[in-house]
């Protein structure tokens, strides 16, 4: 059943709400057998001593060691996302869809090995004309050694309306 045309006041009452919201994670890292895996399954980075030799990184860069590949950080995003916005409990995360970026950007190298989280700030939210919503939120990426971010974005997600019903007891849950 596909959404509603319009949006439920008592829907977008709930998301507006989260306007002004700031949530963190907590710090990880990302190490140097996981910047391999990537290079090797995406290509990017594949043949770059600067991300996937740390001894030559150590003479050569002036970062000390190697560094994730700006992407490598994008793609932790899903995981930080989840993690960082505790304000959608109660939001079926299977009807709140990645809607791309409307800015990205790599603002400072994050070395591998370096702890990192994510800031996660609710903008804006607003109806979508095939139903459901947009959210729009600033992430950034910090380094914990010096709080710079390494990574800014302004990333959209759609929110369905189905994303606020409870789930149908009939089906079974993984």
């Amino acid at each position: 059943m596909p959404d509603a045309p319009f949006p439920t006041a008592e829907a977008q009452r709930a998301l507006n709400g989260l306007i002004g919201h700031e949530s963190f994670t907590t710090w990880r890292a990302i190490d140097q057998e996981t910047v391999n895996i990537y290079a090797a399954a995406s290509g990017d980075g594949e043949g770059e001593w600067i991300h996937l030799d740390p001894e030559r990184a150590a003479r050569e860069a002036p970062y000390g060691g190697t560094i994730v590949p700006g992407f490598l950080q994008v793609a932790n995003l899903t995981r930080l996302f989840g993690e960082a916005v505790t304000a959608f409990t109660g939001i079926d995360p299977n009807h709140a869809l990645n809607y791309g970026f409307d800015r990205l950007r790599f603002v400072a190298p994050l070395p591998v090995g370096a702890q990192f989280r994510a800031r996660i700030k609710v903008n804006d939210v607003r109806p979508h004309s095939t139903g459901g919503f947009i959210v729009r939120q600033d992430v950034a990426l910090e380094r914990k050694t010096d709080g710079k971010p390494t990574l800014i974005a302004e990333w959209l997600f759609y929110i369905s309306q189905k994303a606020f019903q409870a789930p149908d007891a009939a089906t079974p849950q993984g």
